[in-house]
């Protein structure tokens, strides 16, 4: 009897039919998870290039006075939301801008703690949105919330998130307040 168990124990043993889809089982999670995160990392960088270009625009009709007078808070959000298409139809609730004066000789910048919109809060109003006079400097940052892809999968890490799970965008542009 024992000898059948052994017999049969080497001919399991020696048997090479299924290899394939034990390979197959243990190498595809890799490639799978591989493509998936690229796929996360390709959308979050459209977006963060989108939040970039809209905000450039925005910022580069005001600098050459294109518009009729310097735009409110929530004007200057609805252009940067027009120009950027990547971000969704949430654009205008998910975006938070600040904008104040530098000083170019004693140049202290914006926070290094941006403020974005977080949805398990209370709306709090617009921070530090100074509108400048004549020849200042102005900086102007964006922060926008987005959703990840794949929430699950845990690659933003790296990525500033909300305590509601978004990720922040944050985009960087500075100009001069023209006469």
């Amino acid at each position: 009897m024992m000898g059948r168990v052994i017999t049969w124990a080497r001919t399991l043993l020696r048997s090479e039919s299924a290899t394939t889809s034990v390979e197959f089982v243990m190498v595809y999670p890799i490639f799978l998870l591989a493509l998936l995160w690229s796929i996360e990392t390709c959308i979050w960088m459209m977006r963060a290039t989108s939040l970039e270009r809209g905000l450039d625009i925005a910022i580069r009709e005001v600098r050459l006075g294109s518009l009729n007078s310097m735009p409110t808070y929530d004007e200057l959000k609805d252009i940067v939301c027009d120009y950027s298409g990547m971000l969704g139809d949430s654009c205008t609730t998910d975006l938070k801008l600040e904008m104040q004066i530098a000083d170019p000789r004693a140049y202290v910048g914006l926070p290094d703690d941006a403020d974005c919109v977080d949805h398990s809060e209370p709306i709090k109003p617009a921070i530090n949105f100074t509108v400048g006079q004549a020849n200042n400097l102005m900086l102007v940052r964006a922060c926008a919330r987005i959703e990840p892809v794949f929430p699950t999968l845990d690659v933003g890490n790296a990525m500033k998130r909300e305590s509601d799970g978004g990720v922040a965008l944050i985009a960087v542009s500075t100009f001069v307040q023209e006469p």
